[in-house]
Protein backbone atom coordinates (compact mmCIF):
# COMPACT_ATOMS: atom_id res chain seq x y z
CA UNK A 1 0.00 0.00 0.00
CA UNK A 2 1.13 3.72 -0.73
CA UNK A 3 2.20 5.78 1.66
CA UNK A 4 2.13 9.54 2.02
CA UNK A 5 0.27 12.20 -0.76
CA UNK A 6 -1.65 10.43 -3.25
CA UNK A 7 -2.98 12.73 -6.51
CA UNK A 8 -5.97 12.53 -8.95
CA UNK A 9 -5.12 15.29 -10.24
CA UNK A 10 -3.84 14.33 -13.71
CA UNK A 11 -4.93 15.73 -17.25
CA UNK A 12 -3.86 16.54 -20.27
CA UNK A 13 -4.52 19.85 -22.25
CA UNK A 14 -4.38 20.67 -25.97
CA UNK A 15 -3.04 23.86 -27.05
CA UNK A 16 -5.23 26.44 -29.22
CA UNK A 17 -2.26 27.97 -31.28
CA UNK A 18 -2.98 31.72 -30.32
CA UNK A 19 -0.10 34.38 -28.69
CA UNK A 20 -0.36 33.68 -26.04
CA UNK A 21 -1.66 30.24 -25.75
CA UNK A 22 -4.80 28.84 -23.88
CA UNK A 23 -4.83 25.45 -23.25
CA UNK A 24 -7.88 23.62 -22.56
CA UNK A 25 -9.31 19.92 -21.52
CA UNK A 26 -11.31 18.09 -23.57
CA UNK A 27 -14.56 17.42 -22.64
CA UNK A 28 -15.60 14.06 -22.18
CA UNK A 29 -12.11 12.84 -21.78
CA UNK A 30 -11.71 10.80 -18.60
CA UNK A 31 -8.92 8.53 -18.75
CA UNK A 32 -4.94 9.97 -19.39
CA UNK A 33 -2.07 7.71 -19.94
CA UNK A 34 1.93 9.90 -20.28
CA UNK A 35 4.84 7.89 -20.76
CA UNK A 36 8.47 9.72 -20.44
CA UNK A 37 11.15 7.39 -22.79
CA UNK A 38 14.97 8.12 -22.13
CA UNK A 39 16.44 6.19 -25.30
CA UNK A 40 19.68 4.52 -24.54
CA UNK A 41 22.63 3.87 -26.81
CA UNK A 42 25.48 1.74 -25.61
CA UNK A 43 29.24 0.69 -26.14
CA UNK A 44 31.40 -1.83 -25.89
CA UNK A 45 34.37 -0.92 -23.87
CA UNK A 46 37.39 -3.45 -23.60
CA UNK A 47 39.53 -3.11 -20.48
CA UNK A 48 42.80 -1.47 -21.23
CA UNK A 49 45.03 -3.20 -18.95
CA UNK A 50 43.79 -6.78 -19.97
CA UNK A 51 41.25 -6.28 -23.25
CA UNK A 52 41.71 -10.25 -23.91
CA UNK A 53 41.10 -11.55 -20.53
CA UNK A 54 38.86 -9.48 -18.57
CA UNK A 55 35.17 -9.19 -19.83
CA UNK A 56 34.13 -6.01 -22.22
CA UNK A 57 31.64 -3.32 -20.36
CA UNK A 58 29.16 -2.15 -21.66
CA UNK A 59 28.53 1.36 -21.14
CA UNK A 60 25.16 3.27 -21.90
CA UNK A 61 24.49 7.30 -22.78
CA UNK A 62 21.52 8.75 -22.99
CA UNK A 63 20.66 9.47 -26.59
CA UNK A 64 17.32 10.93 -26.69
CA UNK A 65 14.24 11.34 -24.97
CA UNK A 66 10.53 10.96 -25.84
CA UNK A 67 7.18 11.32 -24.56
CA UNK A 68 3.82 9.74 -25.67
CA UNK A 69 0.07 10.43 -24.29
CA UNK A 70 -2.87 8.79 -24.52
CA UNK A 71 -6.29 10.46 -24.06
CA UNK A 72 -9.60 8.92 -24.12
CA UNK A 73 -13.33 8.92 -23.25
CA UNK A 74 -16.47 9.96 -24.57
CA UNK A 75 -16.82 12.23 -27.53
CA UNK A 76 -18.39 15.27 -26.54
CA UNK A 77 -19.88 16.94 -29.91
CA UNK A 78 -17.75 20.59 -28.09
CA UNK A 79 -14.43 18.94 -28.55
CA UNK A 80 -14.89 16.75 -31.70
CA UNK A 81 -14.23 19.55 -34.27
CA UNK A 82 -11.11 20.27 -32.62
CA UNK A 83 -10.02 16.57 -32.67
CA UNK A 84 -11.20 16.02 -36.61
CA UNK A 85 -9.20 19.29 -37.36
CA UNK A 86 -6.11 17.93 -35.97
CA UNK A 87 -6.49 14.26 -36.98
CA UNK A 88 -7.05 15.54 -41.11
CA UNK A 89 -4.29 18.20 -40.90
CA UNK A 90 -1.79 15.96 -39.48
CA UNK A 91 0.12 19.51 -38.16
CA UNK A 92 2.28 19.79 -34.75
CA UNK A 93 0.37 21.10 -31.69
CA UNK A 94 1.01 21.73 -28.82
CA UNK A 95 -0.08 19.62 -25.28
CA UNK A 96 0.07 20.32 -21.36
CA UNK A 97 0.61 17.60 -19.25
CA UNK A 98 -0.86 19.06 -16.13
CA UNK A 99 -0.55 17.89 -12.73
CA UNK A 100 -2.54 19.88 -11.03
CA UNK A 101 -1.00 20.30 -7.73
CA UNK A 102 0.22 23.06 -5.22
CA UNK A 103 4.26 23.47 -5.13
CA UNK A 104 4.62 22.36 -2.32
CA UNK A 105 2.58 18.95 -3.25
CA UNK A 106 5.36 18.86 -6.27
CA UNK A 107 2.53 20.32 -9.14
CA UNK A 108 3.53 21.60 -12.13
CA UNK A 109 2.93 21.04 -15.91
CA UNK A 110 5.32 19.69 -19.06
CA UNK A 111 4.59 21.92 -22.08
CA UNK A 112 5.78 20.09 -25.73
CA UNK A 113 4.53 19.99 -29.03
CA UNK A 114 2.95 16.80 -30.49
CA UNK A 115 0.88 15.16 -32.90
CA UNK A 116 -1.70 13.34 -33.11
CA UNK A 117 -0.40 9.78 -33.54
CA UNK A 118 -3.91 7.96 -34.20
CA UNK A 119 -7.80 8.68 -33.16
CA UNK A 120 -9.73 6.04 -33.02
CA UNK A 121 -13.80 6.38 -32.29
CA UNK A 122 -15.89 3.19 -31.17
CA UNK A 123 -19.49 2.69 -29.79
CA UNK A 124 -21.36 -0.38 -28.70
CA UNK A 125 -25.02 -1.16 -29.38
CA UNK A 126 -27.11 2.05 -28.45
CA UNK A 127 -24.19 3.46 -26.57
CA UNK A 128 -22.54 7.01 -26.45
CA UNK A 129 -19.38 7.37 -28.99
CA UNK A 130 -16.23 6.86 -27.08
CA UNK A 131 -12.60 8.22 -28.40
CA UNK A 132 -8.97 7.11 -27.98
CA UNK A 133 -6.05 9.22 -28.86
CA UNK A 134 -2.52 8.77 -29.10
CA UNK A 135 -0.45 11.34 -29.02
CA UNK A 136 3.53 11.46 -29.96
CA UNK A 137 5.50 14.15 -28.46
CA UNK A 138 7.64 16.52 -31.50
CA UNK A 139 10.16 17.92 -29.58
CA UNK A 140 11.99 18.61 -25.80
CA UNK A 141 9.44 18.78 -23.13
CA UNK A 142 9.44 21.73 -20.52
CA UNK A 143 8.71 21.12 -17.06
CA UNK A 144 7.02 24.34 -15.29
CA UNK A 145 6.57 24.44 -11.12
CA UNK A 146 3.29 24.91 -9.86
CA UNK A 147 2.78 28.73 -8.52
Amino acid sequence: MGTGNQTTRLVIQLGDGEDPEVFAHTCGANTFGVTLTNNLGENVVLDCDDPLDVPAAIVRHLESQDTSCTIAGMVSTAAWPTWRAWADSGSEKNIKIFLDESAANNGGDWTLPAYLESLELGKENGGKVTFTANISGAGQRVWTDAI
